[in-house]
């Protein structure tokens, strides 16, 4: 089973992915790149890391620049939810390197497939639930 590294400081949001896509994968959540870059130093080896958005004014954007970094080192694929369909913060997460992003709200059968094309795998083949 392929395994997720989610990124999500909201709570809420982090129960819902991790009940949402615990069905078709192994998924460990965090609070902050912070704790994300941790992880990756003991050596865990996610096939796709999921994490919201963090601004110039965040304290966790230096943290999120260098996890961007060590995945791009590391060819893991880095989808990044958005706030409420900004432009901008899609546009700036693409340059900085970002496989793909998608805004909140978000269609969970959506991402689940954006997770996958990120990954190389077709949808229709590892799908186990669908909403």
């Amino acid at each position: 089973m392929e395994s997720i590294l989610i990124i999500e400081s909201s709570y809420m949001m982090r129960l819902f992915l991790i009940n949402y896509l615990d069905k078709n994968f192994d998924v460990t959540a965090v609070e902050s790149p912070s704790e994300a870059l941790e992880l990756l130093e003991k050596r865990m080896r996610p096939d796709a890391v999921i994490s919201n958005f963090y601004g110039s004014k965040n304290l966790e954007r230096k943290p999120f620049l260098e996890l961007i970094s060590e995945l791009e080192e590391r060819s893991i694929p880095l989808l990044v939810l958005t706030d409420q369909d900004k432009s901008d913060q899609r546009i700036e997460t693409l340059k900085l390197g970002a496989k793909d992003s998608i805004s909140k709200p978000f269609n969970p059968v959506e991402l689940q497939l954006r997770i996958l094309s990120a990954m190389g795998l077709k949808g229709h083949d590892k799908m186990r639930r669908v909403a």
